[in-house]
């Protein structure tokens, strides 16, 4: 069996549209489910399966008895995307499903997630998570333990206090993020993927361009017949993209154009975002 993607979202937003329309253009033998609300049961369409999520909210509601608030976002929000997991963890359970790739609702989806190679890369990205059912199990159970005692929660703030990444006006920003980082950290052996595979990489932010090159803040992205790349902007080689996170309310306006079936395939081009069009590159 095809390994199930699985996507988590309780609003009803266009652009949640275009990531499942992508993640079944690219991976059509794969069940999509949308673990969803009502409103959003529309999106249950061209072989996406609408599950309501409530019907697996119940460990989720316990852990929202622990939860300890410390951010800048709204607290539903922030407590939402620690239940996501649990919500989750019980689907699996009760549809007796091992292994599974979750997608955020703002993730374009461009590979096979059947590749072996992508077993490994699980809680790294919250974003884009390779989940097997047990790992997710034990995950579920180290966050829950470190809200529950408070001294591992002071860990948890000491962690994220000492990141430069979740520390926000000096204030730690405690996110599923952390503490993902935190269970890997765990296992002896582990080496970080960063989303990067030969040749070719998941996609962090399209709002972050360390290691490529850069258009108005952004990754510059390129479409060559047919496939997304993006330039190293040390090697100026081409790594493929497996996957392009819109982070960003502004930046979900532009993944209508990134969906594969509106992509030229002939020819080399760039995406212009002030245009929000697809250029020519000229040689």
């Amino acid at each position: 069996m095809s390994l199930p993607i699985v996507f988590i979202h309780r609003g009803d937003d266009e652009y949640l549209a275009y990531a499942l329309a992508q993640a079944k253009w690219s991976n059509p033998n794969s069940p999509i489910f949308l673990l969803g609300k009502p409103l959003n049961q529309q999106f249950a369409q061209y072989g996406v399966i609408h599950v309501m999520m409530d019907d697996y909210r119940g460990t989720a509601a316990h852990f929202a008895k622990v939860y300890k608030h410390i951010h800048y976002m709204p607290y539903e929000y922030n407590l939402f995307c620690f239940q996501r997991w649990f919500i989750l963890r019980d689907f699996m359970k009760s549809h007796n499903i091992q292994k599974c790739c979750y997608l955020d609702s703002d993730v374009m989806l461009y590979t096979d997630v059947n590749q072996p190679q992508f077993e490994s890369f699980s809680m790294e990205f919250v974003w884009t998570n390779f989940v097997d059912a047990q790992r997710l199990d034990r995950f579920c159970a180290f966050v829950t333990s470190h809200f529950e005692d408070l001294g591992l929660f002071g860990q948890v703030v000491s962690f994220a206090h000492k990141s430069k990444d979740h520390v926000r006006d000096g204030m730690p920003l405690i996110t599923d993020m952390v503490l993902s980082v935190m269970y890997l950290r765990q296992f002896a052996g582990y080496r970080f993927k960063h989303g990067l595979f030969p040749d070719a990489f998941f996609d962090g932010n399209i709002q972050q361009s360390h290691l490529t090159e850069s258009l108005d803040g952004k990754k510059k992205v390129y479409l060559k017949n047919g496939a997304l790349y993006c330039k190293d902007s040390q090697s100026e080689r081409d790594h493929k993209l497996y996957s392009l996170h819109f982070q960003g309310a502004i930046m979900k306006h532009y993944m209508k154009f990134f969906y594969s079936p509106a992509l030229a395939q002939e020819g080399s081009f760039y995406f212009d975002y002030q245009r929000a069009k697809w250029q020519p590159v000229h040689a």
